[in-house]
């Protein structure tokens, strides 16, 4: 088991597992209460997974999201809860997915 809770640039605690004979991750963002699950955790790159028998576990604790979710495409609107810091920082590292910016290693 490994735990690396966020650095400087990074807005998530990681912790890598081996549960059930299977080696992944358990993501959580540091402000918000968003838990996922991933099998890699890169810079710039994170491979969101399920895995269903510890989403009920820690649904009554946290959000967890869904692979399906994490992967949606990051439409931006005009109305939105994002501060200056929040969206000059999308604009500079643009990410794709939502996953990308609940899980950065750029905030």
């Amino acid at each position: 088991m490994n735990f690396q809770e966020p650095q400087v640039a990074s807005i998530f605690f990681a912790m890598e597992v081996n549960v059930f004979n299977k080696h992944f991750y358990i993501l959580l963002n540091a402000h918000y209460p968003f838990l996922a699950f991933a099998s890699a955790v890169n810079f710039g790159e994170i491979n969101f997974i399920e895995v269903s028998h510890l989403k009920e576990e820690f649904s009554p604790f946290y959000i967890v999201l869904s692979k399906k979710e994490l992967n949606e495409p990051l439409l931006l609107k005009s109305e939105n809860e994002l501060n200056s810091a929040e969206l000059n920082q999308m604009a500079y590292w643009k990410p794709n997915r939502i996953g990308e910016v609940l899980f950065n290693h750029w905030d």
